[in-house]
């Protein structure tokens, strides 16, 4: 009898165990989190560089030849048109070359039209016509370059040209390649910045940013830039990248090659649809490495995943671009332990 009873009360205990591993089965556990209700984003994250005021392009202009100068620009911040003369050397030297090599050529000329027919009768032989008409070809040869170190006198500009600076002045004796005038291309100006790698990624789609400037002579006075190019090689030091904006109207704002410029990036999308900040440790990745979040279902206090797009990290916060409402209560930490419908019961202090 005895042991009958004891059967059943280990029957029993037996019974409740299933019972309970059941239950733990069908509810885990209630996990307490925290939640934090999303609202706007109060400051626009943006980022500030100092950057330098450019030239689309600046040349040291010098000539292939030496000689004397008889010309030079006469004021420096004068603009010379494409193609007009910009210095020039004295080509007395240059132009009696030419005409001694032009005689020269002439005289060459002459001795090989009278041997050709020499040569159809053997009157001379074949070696003896080969030099006649390689002195020909030689003296051609001279000819053109002299006319070619007589077009080197003059330094034609290359494009609508400021003349930034004298280098040379006029009546100095000047070696080929000494550089005599610098100018610059000033039909457009750019803004020079240098980025940080975590940020140079996202210049190819510059459709995201909006980038204004102000210069440090005129400060308040924003004005837009527009992304024109970027170097692809890091800075050895900085490890930075350079990148390149220009000012539309450079004449409107006021804008010189030299002048220093504070230049601020923002995401694009912020301003325009309203960013929402949220910590970034509420962000979760699902199996296809989307970012998402868990949202608080007051009516049965369980969570559900929500995708969602972010911008870039601003200190401990991210600004979420697409994917939830403004009032919606989320898991502020410890996404990576929740699952779909899990029930979550909220900690007494929410922020």
């Amino acid at each position: 009898m005895k042991r009958s009873a004891w059967l059943i009360v280990l029957l029993g205990l037996v019974m409740v165990g299933c019972g309970r591993d059941q239950a733990d089965e069908e509810e885990p556990a209630v996990r307490v989190v925290k939640l934090q209700e999303v609202g706007e984003h109060t400051l626009i994250p943006s980022r500030r560089f100092v950057g330098r005021v450019e030239a689309l392009r600046t040349v040291d202009l010098s000539f292939r030849v030496g000689g004397q100068l008889v010309e030079v620009p006469r004021r420096q911040g004068e603009t010379i048109g494409q193609g007009q003369t910009v210095a020039r050397l004295d080509s007395t030297d240059y132009e009696l070359a030419v005409r001694r090599a032009e005689a020269e050529y002439q005289l060459a000329r002459r001795e090989m039209e009278r041997a050709r027919p020499l040569l159809d009768n053997n009157s001379i032989s074949q070696s003896a016509f080969d030099e006649i008409r390689t002195h020909y070809e030689l003296a051609e040869v001279q000819r053109d370059s002299a006319r070619q170190d007589l077009s080197y006198t003059a330094i034609e500009a290359p494009f609508d040209a400021l003349v930034t600076r004298r280098l040379v002045e006029n009546h100095s004796n000047v070696q080929p390649n000494t550089a005599i005038v610098r100018v610059q291309d000033v039909t457009e100006l750019r803004v020079r910045i240098n980025v940080p790698e975590t940020l140079v990624r996202h210049v190819v789609s510059p459709e995201r940013f909006e980038v204004e400037a102000e210069l440090l002579s005129a400060p308040g006075e924003r004005f837009p830039l527009e992304y024109r190019e970027h170097v692809t090689e890091a800075d050895d030091v900085a490890q930075t990248y350079q990148v390149e904006f220009a000012i539309p109207d450079h004449e409107a704002v006021g804008a010189m090659p030299g002048m220093t410029a504070a230049v601020s990036v923002t995401l694009i999308d912020v301003i325009e649809h309203g960013a929402l900040h949220i910590p970034a440790a509420a962000l979760d990745t699902d199996n296809e490495g989307n970012f998402r979040v868990w949202v608080y279902r007051d009516e049965d206090q369980r969570v559900e995943p929500r995708q969602v797009l972010v911008g870039q990290l601003h200190g401990d916060t991210v600004p979420v671009l697409a994917g939830l409402q403004r009032g919606e209560r989320i898991v502020a930490a410890g996404a990576h332990l929740l699952y779909e419908d899990a029930r979550v019961r909220p900690m007494e202090a929410t922020l």
